[in-house]
């Protein structure tokens, strides 16, 4: 009996030797177990996707056109104002009073009448260029009507076609060129006779002075000049276009204008809208300049200019002048397999993101291709549904237990 007994005291102390052991160790190893680190995640996702080029813009109407003195003398004060609306040939845009001109000898008096007959001629032979540039476009008309119809029934080529159209579009610039040169040529008259008004004249070129018209149709752009002054023939006096016909221009960096393509997708912000406007890129010029930043390094620059494609009453609170933000986008997928920025690092020059599985960060190499400012596109590494921790730091390591913000 005593030896039995003495067995199974030594067997207890064992069991609670055994059992205070087994305490220390969990109490050391709570002590020092990593506790679990909350993180920020987000999911690996697929959608759309676009890397664009941005950069500042500004707004100018495609043509303006600058009414010029078309003799000197002393400029009557203009009553438009910028907004105001002209018509070509019915608007009067300002009135010159001609600077008193002195008595001419009968060689100078002669000179201006010659001059004078000689506008005339130009005016008349311009009004008959008109004629002859009318019926040729009628002629290009028909001539491509008929060979629309003969290519269509397969009875000739489409170089004829192509050589038909291209007489049709000469015909059209020539019609155009042939109605600035009667305006031109209306201007040199007034020119030719106001040279011929004596000191003693009255009338539109005395105290009315001579009416200079609007020569397009459009809105008054700026008043260069808005007073009363004596201003030299040629003196730029009113800018005229029309806000319909606006285009942005922006001046990018010469690198990121060789991944720019015409037609390509651009979306202009920041005009004042809720939502950006849809353009598109009409043309890229072929030579740059040298501009200094504001940080006074010099930059290539090149000018990129975009077409607004949405209709005019959507942004007509655009106007010349107005500075934008241009967005061309350089490279898009509607399914893109993509993964925030905030989750990248390098990792041995690769990039890596930490992978949560399981309660655990896991490191994970992956491979990428197209990046912007949000997301990246994921060629190898992930898929669509993992979740990333964001802005991983110094204490996140391999293996580390971790938990999502909001989870329990």
């Amino acid at each position: 009996m005593t030896a039995t007994t003495s067995g199974k005291r030594r067997t207890g102390q064992y069991t609670i030797l055994i059992l205070m052991i087994a305490v220390i160790a969990g109490a050391i190893f709570l002590a020092l177990r990593k506790p679990v680190l909350l993180v920020d995640a987000a999911p690996v996702t697929r959608g759309a996707m676009a890397v664009t080029i941005d950069d500042e813009g500004e707004t100018r109407v495609h043509d303006v056109f600058t009414v010029a003195a078309p003799l000197s003398g002393r400029l009557l004060r203009i009553a438009l104002e910028p907004g105001d609306r002209v018509s070509r040939g019915k608007t009067i845009i300002a009135r010159i009073v001609p600077a008193t001109p002195s008595f001419l000898d009968q060689r100078s008096e002669a000179v201006g009448q010659a001059q004078e007959q000689t506008a005339l001629a130009n005016v008349a032979s311009s009004r008959a260029r008109v004629s002859e540039a009318r019926a040729e476009r009628a002629l290009a008309d028909r001539d491509l009507r008929r060979l629309q119809a003969l290519n269509e029934q397969g009875f000739t080529t489409q170089a004829a076609l192509d050589a038909a159209r291209m007489r049709h579009d000469r015909a059209e610039a020539a019609l155009s060129e042939a109605h600035s040169a009667v305006d031109a040529a209306q201007h040199q008259l007034t020119a030719a006779r106001a040279a011929l008004v004596p000191p003693s004249e009255d009338g539109e070129a005395g105290a009315g002075g001579v009416a200079v018209m609007a020569p397009v149709s459009g809105d008054v752009l700026r008043v260069v000049q808005k007073s009363e002054t004596f201003v030299p023939s040629g003196a730029a006096l009113v800018e005229i276009g029309d806000p319909e016909k606006l285009e942005v221009v922006t001046d990018y960096l010469s690198s990121d204008a060789v991944n720019i393509a015409i037609g390509a997708d651009v979306d202009i912000d920041r005009w004042g809208g809720s939502r950006p406007l849809r353009g598109k890129v009409r043309r890229i010029d072929p030579s740059g300049f040298m501009k200094v930043s504001a940080l006074g390094v010099e930059e290539q620059r090149v000018n990129v200019t975009i077409d607004i494609v949405e209709p005019y009453a959507v942004w007509k609170r655009l106007g010349h002048g107005f500075r934008v933000i241009t967005k061309i986008r350089a490279w898009s997928s509607a399914d893109a397999l993509r993964v925030p920025v905030s989750a990248l690092f390098r990792q041995q020059g690769n990039w890596a993101v930490y992978a949560i599985l399981k309660g655990r960060a896991v490191l994970t190499p992956v491979m990428l291709g197209q990046i912007n400012d949000e997301v990246a596109e994921v060629r190898t590494g992930l898929k669509s549904g993992d979740r990333v921790i964001l802005h991983p730091g110094d204490t996140i390591t391999d293996g580390r237990r971790v938990r999502e913000r909001g989870q329990p």
